[in-house]
């Protein structure tokens, strides 16, 4: 088997399907619901991870696992023909919001319920917002704003900006936030009032790893893109190959379609990817009687969401996968 998980918990147990370079075929039972979306959206849920086997020491101390950081990684490894180690890598990093221990029978299990990001600072009082203010003079991109109020509520992340340089007020403007959630709203809403366009989806804020991503759908040479202390803000696009699709793409609503992939890591939500165009090549002397070779959707989308779901010893294909919602490309035209 080539599936690949590891939970790795600040001062708690590990669990890994993978150790030094090998696969362990004995490797504990998990099931997994990890949904990563912008936090102006309603799916930007909690993840759910459970761990089956887990000796009654693990259980005896769920309750000590609160706020600790957890790191998921997930995908396949080396093994199958098919899999692909590179995609594998980050689901989520975050902290445990709450642990419980199971024992049922002869069942042991452990369940995870894991809120992306930071911890609160006050463990004892968790309910103590954050230091998310927004201070907006007349004028300023809105990335300047934008990058100094995450810059002073989370300084231990990294922010990458790729947004519309337009995007300015023509008033001081100034604001207390409860939550990033709230932030991101408020941002989302205010972009999509100052660019009224039909086609402009707003900015959203996506948090990837300990990196803060910034973006709308602007061309990043044309961007008002991070500085000093930020990674790169481009977003090189990346095709998704006819054997990684688990089914075929199809419409939820328009324009946003789904399509399913074999559990992978390497493609995050602002990501923009290309479907594959053909379901087969034909060679120049193939007697083929295929009629239609052309999957359902093609070209290049940009990803909106991101669900990765797991049940790591059930045999089936599609227990060991990344759902993804996307919507056809379309490059905002900067107002003159």
């Amino acid at each position: 088997m080539s599936r690949y998980y590891s939970i790795e918990i600040d001062g708690g147990p590990t669990y890994t399907s993978f150790a030094n370079g090998v696969t362990n075929p004995a490797a504990l039972q998990v099931e997994l619901d990890i949904p990563v979306a912008p936090f102006a959206s309603p799916g930007a849920a909690g993840a759910f991870v459970k761990v089956w086997g887990v000796p009654l020491s693990d259980i005896g101390q769920a309750k000590n696992l609160r706020f600790k950081n957890v790191i998921v990684r997930g995908g396949f490894q080396k093994g199958l023909p098919l899999a692909n180690a590179s995609q594998a890598g980050l689901l989520v990093h975050g902290y445990i919001w709450q642990s419980f221990g199971n024992w049922i029978g002869v069942d042991q299990s452990l369940d995870l319920v894991i809120i992306a990001g930071a911890a609160p600072a006050d463990t004892s009082n968790p309910s103590v917002p954050p230091n998310l203010t927004l201070y907006w003079p007349a004028g300023q991109p809105m990335s300047d704003a934008i990058r100094s109020a995450l810059a002073t509520a989370y300084p231990s992340f990294t922010t990458t900006i790729n947004i519309n340089p337009n995007l300015k007020l023509l008033a001081e403007e100034a604001a207390f936030f409860h939550s990033l959630e709230e932030f991101a709203r408020y941002v989302k809403a205010t972009s999509k009032a100052i660019i009224r366009t039909t086609t402009y989806p707003g900015v959203d804020i996506v948090l990837k790893g300990t990196v803060l991503n910034v973006y709308d759908n602007t061309p990043a040479a044309a961007s008002s893109s991070s500085t000093a202390g930020s990674a790169s803000a481009a977003t090189p696009d990346k095709t998704v190959a006819f054997q990684d699709l688990i089914g075929q793409p199809t419409w939820i609503e328009a324009p946003y379609i789904q399509f399913k992939t074999m559990m992978r890591a390497d493609l995050s939500v602002g990501d923009q990817v290309a479907l594959p165009k053909t379901f087969a090549n034909n060679s120049a002397g193939s007697q083929s009687s295929l009629i239609n070779q052309q999957v359902a959707f093609q070209g290049k989308f940009q990803i909106s969401a991101v669900r990765h779901v797991g049940n790591f010893r059930q045999a089936t294909a599609d227990a060991w996968v990344t759902v993804f919602e996307a919507f056809p490309l379309q490059l905002e035209a900067l107002p003159t």
